[in-house]
């Protein structure tokens, strides 16, 4: 185990880090996506009917991993907003596809100018490698914090039987 002084002093830097990193990158979205009144989940619900089709509310939650209800909420936000569709399933009348309107497939691609200038920026500053690099640092994290999840799920499951 860490020695306890040197994990609390971790823990201040990564807290340190997480609020700094935070802030400048909710910087980067904030201001496209308030102009077009859109939450940054609901602009990737956007982005992502842009580039796949068909989808479906359920395949949206299960992507992002979260429940059905949390992407249900966005999904009435859209329509509301008329930036997306519903279109039931020929074969399944309670399945329905997500398309984009014509209004929500020009507010994705403004937001998504926006956003791409202001992230080339930092590219530009930081430069491709050391931005694929902090990338591949995130995508590490994810994956090993996710198996240290899985490997606790399945510890608690065999103390629970």
């Amino acid at each position: 185990m860490q020695d306890q002084a040197k994990l609390s002093q971790l823990l201040d830097l990564y807290f340190e880090a997480y609020q700094q990193v935070t802030k400048i990158m909710t910087g980067l979205v904030t201001w496209p996506l308030t102009q077009h009144k859109l939450s940054l989940e609901q602009f990737l619900i956007l982005r992502r009917l842009t580039f796949d089709k068909p989808v479906t509310l359920s395949d949206i939650a299960n992507q992002r991993q979260v429940t059905r209800s949390a992407i249900s909420r966005q999904i009435k936000a859209l329509l509301a907003q008329n930036y997306i569709s519903q279109e039931p399933d020929p074969e399944d009348r309670r399945r329905l596809y997500l398309h984009l309107t014509s209004e929500g497939a020009q507010t994705e691609k403004l937001v998504d100018q926006a956003i791409t200038a202001h992230f080339g920026a930092w590219v530009q500053e930081l430069g491709t490698s050391q931005v694929e690099e902090m990338i591949a640092q995130f995508q590490l994290i994810d994956q090993r914090i996710n198996q240290l999840q899985t490997q606790t799920d399945a510890a608690n499951l065999k103390y629970h039987q």
